[in-house]
């Protein structure tokens, strides 16, 4: 791997504006689908658990090409795995805003999902690269902000296109050009040919990473973390047009406010980094995430959980990049072998949880389906507020 030092100042510009522009056109393409999700309920047959599997099956192609996308990108290069899976979103995207059927939209989904799997993690492997260790982890929050205000963009854009009576799917088609611009990005980055990968031959096992005890139980949280993000911003507006009786361009807005919280929580969490240790931020955010996503569960009108929204965005907002930030950090040659297990894991938690909590939405309800979201997040909180009890305790023997 190239020390991030000797890497000139165009080339790093221009690979962490492809960095930063990768998660922003990957979050239009997670959150569109989701903000627009009463609009494609007649494409389900008005169904939740159909429903839940179209918002699942993009993990779908998201596993299948996150790991590959990972190894790839450690013998081949980041940029270029970066650049294929913009120009995969991109053509999903175009796919899916001419879907009018219901396996059309999954094969759109699915291509959408397989752009997302070379995208998301390589794009956080390329912060790893260009950036020291002093500042990976304010990096990685600001490259999670676009993220964040890619995911506020899409469902602003389909609230605005609702309120205007325009077709929703125009979203898509602008979702597309910005995909083809990350990926444009990208490809002139690689023009500077600077970026030396580590070639096959010195790339370690798939079994000494899957040893490390640290890589799994890092997996093992952004699963569960994911899979409440997902589960919850998922459904948001579906529960409130059917639970709270919120009206179609409310119900797609809580999307985009969703994501507003968790923006705003990755900003600060970028300035945070460089006061509080990494396990701090998790610990806090996971905690406080639990009471406020216990809190949604309880409200039974439109308002008050319209309130509770952004604060669930914002506490959440810090848990993903400092955990990928740490992951990143453990094995320094393969920074994108190991992001894309990570990754996947929490594909992972995206792919199970957000289809579970459809199917059991037709059985008990919604509201109660959703349950399952502050129970992740609680888990989850146990098993960080344990590992940081270990690293004070190793610290202090030190």
């Amino acid at each position: 791997m190239t020390e991030p030092a000797s890497y000139s100042t165009p080339f790093r510009r221009l690979a962490t504006a492809a960095a930063f522009a990768g998660p922003f056109a990957f979050a239009l393409t997670a959150t569109i689908i989701p903000a627009a999700v009463n609009q494609i309920s007649p494409l389900c047959n008005n169904r939740d658990t159909l429903i839940g599997w179209l918002l699942g099956v993009p993990m779908i192609g998201f596993l299948a090409c996150v790991l590959a996308g990972g190894r790839l990108s450690d013998t081949h290069g980041k940029l270029p795995v970066l650049c294929v899976g913009c120009a995969l979103m991109a053509v999903g995207s175009c796919m899916f805003a001419r879907a009018y059927t219901y396996p059309v939209a999954l094969a759109a989904a699915l291509v959408m999902g397989a752009g997302g799997g070379c995208t998301e993690a390589i794009a956080m492997a390329v912060v790893v690269e260009v950036f020291s260790a002093e500042r990976r982890t304010s990096m990685m929050n600001c490259a999670q902000v676009f993220f964040a205000a890619g995911a506020v963009a899409g469902p602003l854009g389909v609230t605005w296109l609702l309120a205007k009576h325009i077709d929703w799917r125009w979203s898509l088609v602008v979702t597309s050009g910005f995909c083809a611009l990350a990926s444009a990005l990208a490809l002139a980055a690689i023009g500077k040919r600077e970026e030396r990968p580590i070639g096959r031959g010195h790339v370690g096992e798939w079994r000494a990473l899957l040893g490390d005890p640290l890589v799994i139980v890092y997996a093992l949280g952004v699963m569960l973390y994911v899979g409440a993000e997902a589960g919850q911003a998922g459904w948001l507006a579906r529960y409130f047009a059917n639970d709270l009786g919120a009206a179609g361009p409310l119900a797609a807005f809580t999307v985009g406010l969703f994501w507003v919280g968790i923006g705003v929580g990755r900003a600060i969490a970028a300035w945070s980094a460089k006061h509080l240790t990494d396990y701090a931020i998790i610990c806090w955010s996971l905690g406080f995430a639990t009471v406020l996503q216990t809190v949604l569960l309880l409200f039974h009108s439109a308002i008050p959980a319209l309130i509770t929204v952004p604060l669930l965005g914002f506490a959440l907002a810090s848990v993903w990049p400092t955990i990928l930030s740490r992951a990143g950090a453990l094995h320094p040659a393969q920074t994108g072998t190991v992001l894309g297990v990570v990754v996947a894991a929490g594909g992972v938690g995206a792919g199970i949880f957000p289809p579970a909590i459809g199917q059991a939405a037709d059985a008990i309800g919604l509201r109660r389906a959703l349950w399952i979201c502050p129970v992740l997040i609680a888990v989850n909180f146990a098993v960080f507020m344990r590992l940081w009890a270990r690293h004070r305790a190793q610290s202090e023997a030190r």
